[in-house]
């Protein structure tokens, strides 16, 4: 003979208690596409940073070779 599951109005189904390990697991399911964007977000700043660092002209190559080129020519 079959039981039947009678449900009464205003109770609710008994729910298994969630564990903590299940939890993680959505969460980490659910922010790894965004995780996954910063990090490629962050690699872009960082290489973007480093090729203006190491395009700013350095101020020894602003200097003169040396009192010769000052000379002027009178005619």
């Amino acid at each position: 003979m079959t039981q039947q599951n009678t449900k009464k109005i205003g109770q609710r189904p008994v729910s298994k208690p969630v564990s903590k390990m299940d939890t993680l697991h959505d969460t980490w399911t659910v922010m790894k596409p965004f995780v996954h964007f910063s990090i490629k977000a962050v690699q872009v700043i960082a290489h973007a940073l480093i090729f203006i660092v190491k395009h700013i002209p350095k101020p020894e190559d602003n200097k003169p070779a040396g009192k010769k080129n000052d000379k002027v020519i009178k005619i």
